[in-house]
């Protein structure tokens, strides 16, 4: 069973690119990043001997122990709930409801008390921090440790009017999926996960978020989840994002060792942006990286800011899987 290769930068070739010459600041569109990531020849060729090297013909990783609780049957359930195509019981006096888009302050509440409700069974601990127009989530489970730090992972919740399955429902519930296998398990470090609000806005709710934010050294890192669930050319090619920065590599490698050790059927393909919730721990220094589908290398979501973003066969579950086994398996390192 052979390993292969993760694809890292090999060259400064690709270009960070922010500017919003023709998108508002208030309009959270990677769409607008034409340069965030330019193949040379070298990096065309190495990408390719890597995807070739990939074992597809291999047996699930699900009966790992190591994995066992994330499974696609897991991360189906939860997507589908949390994107409008399930029905969701909150209890109460709400009883069955349809999350069908997050846009509306409606919609993004009914969100919050699907998350609530699904962390509270894991028993983590729940609290919202409400900023302007806006309520970020967070899920938490504190370490007694006396030398404990904090590791952060993120995601957005809110949409561009739509059911927003992919954008960000997946990477929403990628991190859910994480915090149901770190649910029984004690580390030194103590974990948040946090839903952020109103990123389609300008990274609104990351932005209040990191604000409160009193002693950096405290914080590990930030690992951002977003769009993780197409994969159209079935290459099973991501991204995991750190510009280069010093600070932030080391989270990278994680990822990279993880997906190694495990041979997970995914490979890196660098990029560069800073249009999602990870900016703004970087504008504080904080180590951050994001997690993506291939969107800058050419094999973005063709549902993309369209109604048509629902579950449905643009969904590849077992891809949503793999990537979510290789962020588990930084974050148990990274605990520790």
């Amino acid at each position: 069973m052979s390993k292969f290769l993760i694809i890292l930068a090999l060259s400064t070739s690709y270009v960070f690119s922010h500017t919003h010459s023709s998108h508002s600041h208030d309009s959270h569109t990677w769409s607008g990043d034409k340069e965030a990531f330019k193949y040379n020849d070298a990096q065309k060729e190495t990408l390719k001997r890597n995807i070739e090297a990939i074992d597809h013909s291999k047996d699930s990783l699900d009966q790992d122990e190591f994995i066992a609780q994330i499974s696609e049957t897991y991360l189906k359930e939860k997507l589908e709930k949390i994107s409008g195509a399930k029905n969701v019981n909150l209890g109460g006096s709400l009883g069955l409801v349809s999350i069908s888009e997050r846009s509306s302050s409606k919609g993004r509440e009914l969100a919050r008390q699907f998350l609530t409700q699904e962390y509270k069974a894991l028993g983590y601990k729940v609290t919202e921090q409400k900023f302007g127009r806006g309520v970020n989530l967070i899920a938490e489970k504190k370490s007694t440790h006396p030398d404990a730090k904090i590791l952060i992972l993120t995601s957005h919740y809110d949409t561009v009017r739509t059911a927003g399955a992919n954008d960000n429902g997946t990477g929403t519930i990628s991190a859910l999926g994480v915090a149901k296998a770190l649910s029984t398990q004690n580390f030194k470090h103590t974990i948040q996960i946090v839903a952020f609000d109103k990123e389609e806005s300008g990274l609104v709710g990351s932005k209040a978020f990191v604000k409160k934010i009193s002693d950096k050294s405290k914080i590990i890192g930030n690992i951002n989840y977003e769009m993780m669930g197409t994969n159209s050319r079935k290459d099973g090619v991501f991204h995991v994002i750190d510009c280069k920065r010093a600070e932030s590599t080391f989270l990278s490698s994680e990822i990279a060792n993880t997906i190694n050790r495990n041979s997970l059927q995914i490979a890196i393909n660098p990029g560069c942006t800073d249009r999602s919730d990870h900016a703004s721990f970087w504008k504080k220094k904080i180590p951050a990286i994001v997690i993506s589908e291939n969107f800058f290398g050419g094999d973005s979501d063709k549902c993309y800011h369209k109604k048509c973003d629902i579950v449905d066969e643009r969904i590849d579950f077992t891809y949503m899987k793999n990537i979510t086994h290789a962020i588990y398996g930084a974050i148990i390192s990274l605990l520790q």
